[in-house]
């Protein structure tokens, strides 16, 4: 509205496209993400200008007297994308997350009637749909999720009003009819519809409401009501009808339906690909067995696993009525042992309120006991931190409904071969989604400004949230220094871990990567140190056979553990490449703990495994040219072997970046003069024939 006029926004796209801009809002939009949700299948190559074109109608539009982009005070340019400039006083969004905020606050602080106050103002605010319902974008996560927002909200409002605010119980069971409308298997809320029908006297309505969610439960997904819903029945079945209304009637759901997520990330951004291969895994409706009922979301230390799990949490809890369970196994702790799943049991089974028997119990009749806790529940378990398979299995829901995250620094393939589980590896952030998390972190407006030194930031930290965000933080606290400062200590390889590394446990990179290093068998940490002596980040079975000087046996299982502590990772057949970040930790402990002999020897292999390589490539590819007699190859070395022609070139292409640094590195070898020659030879000969 301009006054009281409706402005015509134009096509579907673009006021979706709108909608994206206020969801975000006061954080950026990207382009990219734009896309992505605006055409749901492949999208055209037009699709970028595109929303270009849009962005430019709607700046046209919010600002019809606007001369130039550069002055828009609305809707403005952003990392990779653009940021609408909206506060509480012009969206009714901003305002409605800020009184459910300060309604939680007033919980915490215990003034129940003023939080009651502010969830139903905040409700009064609710307009649906967010986009245009019967749309392909509006069944898009990213809309969904606002939905659960107002879902989650309507729980809040109610809980804190039947507590503490009878006189807005009529206001409240007005939405919540309207949410179970929308949400007709969410039994949290029809609990809660039940409760205000008692306490307002619709004792025989709230009795019917019961009945049709129970045979609606049984007709459409083949299951009984769970434990919330039951309480519910027993209490109007009782006609107890106390002077507070429901001071009691929460107090019981609270040990049933624990809701134990720790506070999502404020400044959570991207992840649109897992975050769609975490729907995938919620139930669909109509449909009473899952697929699976494990995910395992895996990832080197510092991605943002544990981030990930808690934010999809918060996006469906309303999906998972008995409640949602967060358990921190410990698995990679600087200073505490991983949880044994015994102790994970009892833990669960303490936030259902559930009996674990003896303090003794064996370890069957714990499995028991979880087995007929968790039965007829639908729960999120969220298990992080795992330290390997044997420690989750115990934990695992048999039960239809229930689903557990597990987070792991290990790949735990295992649970996919026993338990049907789903990984989910997370990679570090692309060149996009990075700047958007300094854009969240720093602002927009200086990142703008050093956006040159923000990309090469994100570059240096190659994406890595953890270090990223380090690094954020500390340009925020001296906020006199530029970016382009930051980028010159990460330059620097001797400060570059420092630079995002912070004195807490949970905001120290290097740390991280210690624990990691330090659940290594000593041969894998051997060969994990070793790597830091290769020029180049990716390398290939053999070339890392002859760094180490292990038989292809020994290395190849060395190469395994390392990839299933997601220390390494699989670029295509053969070959193998390690995060920047994480071989500059290699390089500082390889200082440390090998000795220089040691390092000298290593890098005599590796120089000569080129060497005999490239020759050996050269026979295939050349096989004319003068031919350079070669000493044999020395202990441990295992030059790569050619089955023909295209593989030897194929060998040749790969390398055409590494060859000529080997080249360079000569000067550095440990061997007489004459030997030197002769690997420049080699070297350049192989490059040579191929025109490299």
């Amino acid at each position: 509205m301009r006054g009281d006029s409706e402005i015509d926004l134009g096509p579907p796209k673009r006021l979706a496209l709108l909608a994206l801009l206020l969801l975000r809002a006061p954080g950026p939009l990207t382009v990219g993400e734009a896309v992505d949700i605006l055409w749901d299948d492949e999208p055209p190559p037009s699709a970028v200008n595109v929303v270009h074109r849009h962005i430019g109608a709607l700046r046209r539009t919010l600002e019809p007297h606007l001369r130039s982009r550069t002055h828009a005070e609305h809707l403005v340019r952003a990392a990779d994308g653009y940021r609408l400039l909206v506060d509480t006083s012009a969206s009714d969004l901003l305002r409605f997350r800020g009184l459910r905020a300060q309604a939680q606050l007033a919980v915490k602080r215990g003034a129940t009637a003023q939080a009651a106050q502010d969830f139903v103002e905040a409700l009064r605010l609710w307009r649906v749909p967010v986009v245009a319902a019967g749309t392909t974008v509006a069944r898009h996560p990213v809309f969904t999720s606002v939905g659960h927002e107002f879902v989650a909200t309507v729980k809040e409002a109610a809980d804190a009003v039947l507590t503490a605010a009878p006189t807005l119980t009529e206001e409240v069971l007005t939405v919540l009819r309207h949410a179970v409308e929308n949400h007709p298997f969410d039994e949290a809320l029809h609990s809660r519809l039940i409760a205000a029908l008692s306490v307002t006297g619709r004792q025989a309505e709230a009795l019917r409401q019961f009945e049709d969610i129970r045979g609606a439960l049984a007709e459409e997904l083949g299951v009984e009501p769970g434990p919330e819903l039951r309480a519910a029945q027993q209490r109007l079945l009782q006609r107890r009808a106390p002077q507070h209304p429901v001071a009691r009637l929460s107090q019981p759901q609270q040990a049933d339906r624990p809701a134990q997520l720790p506070p999502d990330c404020l400044s959570f951004t991207g992840r649109r690909q897992p975050l769609s291969q975490c729907q995938e895994l919620l139930l669909p409706q109509g449909e009473c067995q899952s697929p699976t009922m494990t995910a395992v979301i895996c990832g080197m230390a510092g991605v943002g696993k544990t981030t990930l799990a808690v934010h999809w949490g918060h996006m469906v809890a309303d999906h998972f009525p008995d409640g949602q369970i967060y358990v921190d196994l410990q698995g990679h702790h600087s200073s505490r042992a991983p949880l044994d799943p015994a102790e994970a049991i009892v833990e669960v089974l303490g936030a259902l309120g559930a009996d674990s028997g003896s303090p003794h119990a064996s370890a069957a009749a714990l499995a028991a006991a979880y087995r007929t806790a968790l039965g007829g529940r639908r729960l999120l378990l969220v298990l992080d931190d795992a330290e390997d398979c044997e420690q989750v299995r115990p934990l695992l829901p048999s039960t239809p409904g229930c689903l557990a995250i597990v987070t792991s620094r290990r790949r735990l393939e295992g649970l996919a071969v026993t338990d049907n589980a789903r990984i989910i590896t997370l990679d570090p952030m692309p060149r996009e989604e990075g700047l958007e998390l300094l854009d969240r972190r720093l602002g927009t407006d200086r990142i703008r400004s050093e956006y040159e030194a923000a990309v090469e930031i994100v570059e240096l930290c190659g994406g890595l949230p953890l270090a990223l965000a380090v690094a954020a933080t500390r340009t925020l606290l001296r906020p006199c220094l530029p970016l382009a400062s930051l980028a010159a200590r990460l330059k620097d390889i001797e400060d570059r871990l420092d630079a995002v590394s912070g004195r807490d446990s949970r905001a120290n990179t290097r740390g991280a990567f210690h624990s990691s290093y330090e659940a290594l068998s000593s041969s894998a940490a051997r060969l994990f140190r070793l790597l830091s002596l290769h020029p180049s980040r990716d390398i290939t079975m053999s070339a890392a056979s002859s760094l180490a000087g292990t038989d292809p046996r020994r290395t190849r299982q060395d190469v395994a553990e390392l990839m299933d502590h997601c220390l390494l990772v699989e670029l295509g057949p053969g070959r193998y490449t390690c995060h920047e970040l994480l071989r500059t930790y290699a390089r500082e402990i390889s200082s440390l703990l090998d000795a220089p002999s040691v390092r000298s020897e290593a890098l005599s292999r590796m120089f000569e495994h080129y060497m005999y390589s490239a020759d050996a490539a050269t026979a295939l590819l050349a096989p004319h040219r003068s031919a350079i007699i070669l000493p044999p190859p020395g202990p441990g070395v295992r030059p790569q072997r050619f089955v023909g022609h295209a593989d030897a070139a194929e060998w040749i292409v790969a390398e055409q970046y590494l060859l000529p640094e080997i080249v360079r590195s000569i000067s550095h070898y440990p061997r007489g003069e004459a030997f030197r020659r002769q690997l420049t030879s080699a070297l350049e000969t192989c490059l040579g024939s191929t025109g490299y």
